[in-house]
């Protein structure tokens, strides 16, 4: 069971902390009452994403004897504008990855695993939008 506590900061500014102490902070834009202190809720499900791709991504690489000395996400999220609440209708990820003899396929290949297989956000969120991924070697 994860565990996390939400508390109210002045304004729209919420902090967020799990049982380990780690603190988020989320806020929302002046024109929307807050003061532009923090992530917004919902690109925090992007980050969520990340994270857990990124991890599993770098593990199945290491597995593969990808040597990879970078790896960065670049998480695109698109709103379904027509639905109240809105939610993700598609969200893209780009991999952009560098390293020592990269191969193209086990690149393609460990991401594949990790959005079908070892990712449960990926598995969560592919219940509601599309998953798009893209892996460069840089």
């Amino acid at each position: 069971m994860h565990r996390i506590k939400c508390s109210w900061d002045g304004k729209m500014k919420f902090t967020a902390s799990d049982e380990f102490d780690h603190k988020v902070s989320m806020d929302l834009a002046p024109e929307a009452g807050g003061d532009d202190q923090g992530f917004r809720p919902m690109p925090m499900v992007l980050v969520g994403l990340g994270g857990c791709m990124g991890v599993d991504v770098k593990m199945i690489l290491e597995k593969m004897k990808q040597n990879i000395t970078a790896l960065e996400l670049d998480i695109k999220g698109e709103l379904d504008e027509s639905t109240t609440p809105r939610i993700y209708k598609k969200i893209s990820i780009v991999f952009s990855i560098s390293g020592e003899n990269l191969e193209q396929d086990k690149i393609e290949r460990a991401i594949a695993l990790a959005e079908e297989k070892y990712c449960n956000v990926s598995a969560m969120l592919s219940r509601i939008c599309e998953l798009e991924y893209k892996a460069v070697i840089i």
